[in-house]
C-alpha cells in the first residue's frame, strides 16, 4: 500500500512538471511596417534612409534599388520600402 502511494505521488510530481514547462513564444506579429531585411542594420549611418552604398548589404535590395527609389533622390525611405512591400515586393 505504501509503495502505491509513493508511485502515485511520483507520477503526480512528474506530470505537474510537464504541465508548467515553458513553451517557446510565437514570433512577434508584423504591423505591416517591417521589412524582410533589417532596416536598421542596412541604415549604417542612422540617418533614417538607405543609400545606394548601404543597400549593397542586401543583394536583392541593391538590384532593385533604382525601381524602389520612386522619388529618385538616391535614397530609400521606409515609406518607399513599405510601398514596395504592399505591391508584393517582399521588402
Amino acid at each position: 500500500m505504501n509503495a502505491i502511494i509513493k508511485v502515485t505521488a511520483l507520477a503526480a510530481v512528474l506530470a505537474a512538471g510537464a504541465a508548467f514547462a515553458q513553451q517557446t513564444p510565437p514570433p512577434p506579429a508584423s504591423n505591416g511596417t517591417s521589412t524582410s531585411m533589417d532596416y536598421s542594420k542596412l541604415d549604417a549611418n542612422g540617418d533614417g534612409v538607405i543609400s545606394k552604398d548601404e543597400a549593397k548589404g542586401d543583394a536583392n535590395l541593391s538590384s532593385q534599388f533604382s525601381a524602389l527609389d520612386t522619388d529618385k533622390d538616391g535614397k530609400l525611405s521606409s515609406s518607399e520600402l513599405a510601398k514596395a512591400k504592399s505591391k508584393g515586393g517582399g521588402y
